[in-house]
């Protein structure tokens, strides 16, 4: 029976998002012409997806007996990697929300922001 540990099918996962990011990466800086909103949005989920991860391997792995300050710190940068995955994740909605559908994601078409009818005519 082959069985995998979460901690390895977690840095398979990680790997895994990693590839893509790069793929996207190589593919956005040969044709910078044609970043969408989606491929943005892209980079930004794996990104976040990539920080949980590490806090899922963070968190499953054998805590050895350390010292106060370096389990304190090591928590502080658990805390960090969880904040920037939600942040991340965060951009990537307010990119999205500017679209009106994946169509226009994909295009790169943004919504037109109404006139307010308050303003002054000229």
């Amino acid at each position: 029976m082959n069985h995998i540990s979460d901690r390895a099918m977690l840095e398979r996962a990680l790997i895994a998002i990693e590839q893509v990011m790069a793929r996207s990466n190589a593919a956005s800086h040969a044709d910078v012409l044609s970043a969408t909103p989606a491929r943005e949005a892209v980079t930004m989920c794996l990104t976040s997806a990539a920080a949980l991860v590490d806090v899922a391997q963070m968190l499953l792995r054998e805590a050895p007996a350390q010292p106060a300050e370096v389990l304190a710190s090591e928590w502080q940068a658990l805390i960090g990697h969880t904040k920037t995955a939600s942040r991340t994740a965060h951009q990537a909605v307010l990119v999205l929300a500017s679209q009106r559908n994946l169509v226009a994601a994909q295009d790169g078409i943004t919504i037109a922001e109404p006139m307010e009818a308050s303003q002054p005519a000229h």
